[in-house]
């Protein structure tokens, strides 16, 4: 009976989302048209319910040519992906696209072996070289990567902070990459809550 009383979403032009979401720094990647939007929901889905479908789509790779991000700023990432070696190398690799490469990382290297049980990554970073390990759980990423890098992010004041969501999307997690006043225009669209990683593992 209650379900009569539930307040329907109002339909929002796909444009108007996406313009909305550009004031959150959220924006189509270079390579990325409207059209790669549709992989999974259509225009009127994505209209019907707004934001709903939209942002974790936004979080999703182009199903064709370099496979590029849709959006730099976000960033579906499945867990199960650390299969041999270049695997950590381009978690940081991403890492640094969705913080618009605001540090000066170059060099990026990595040695995987799951049977051996060993697995680094390492990069240059103000004339240091920085080696991290990881954890190996069979093709699992370590999460702690991650936060390692935001880490960085702060100890080099960049105004950028990684925000996640380890719960709702199954074997995957939802990362965003944004300024704490992005976060808090973005938070207020999504229908999904994210969290400072550093505060989730």
């Amino acid at each position: 009976m209650f379900s009569l009383f539930r307040k329907k979403s109002v339909p929002i032009p796909l444009e108007q989302q996406l313009k909305t979401l550009a004031d959150c720094g959220i924006t189509l990647s270079p390579e990325a048209t409207i059209e790669d939007l549709f992989m999974f929901h259509s225009r009127e889905e994505h209209e019907a319910a707004p934001y709903k479908e939209l942002i974790p789509t936004l979080g999703f790779e182009i199903e064709r040519d370099t496979f590029a991000p849709i959006c730099n700023r976000l960033w579906m990432c499945d867990y199960e992906r650390i299969e041999d070696h270049g695997s950590y190398a381009d978690v940081i690799t991403r890492l640094h696209q969705m913080s618009e490469q605001s540090l000066a990382i170059s060099g990026i290297s990595d040695h995987v072996d799951i049977e051996a049980e060993t697995a680094w990554v390492e990069f240059d970073l103000d004339g240091t070289r920085i080696h991290w390990d990881a954890k190996v759980d069979n093709d699992w990423l370590d999460p702690y990567i991650v936060v390692k890098f935001d880490s960085l992010l702060g100890a080099h004041r960049i105004p950028f902070r990684i925000y996640s969501n380890h719960t709702d999307f199954g074997q995957s997690a939802f990362f965003a990459c944004l300024a704490p006043s992005e976060f808090e225009r973005f938070q207020k669209l999504a229908t999904f809550k994210l969290r400072e990683i550093d505060k989730q593992t």
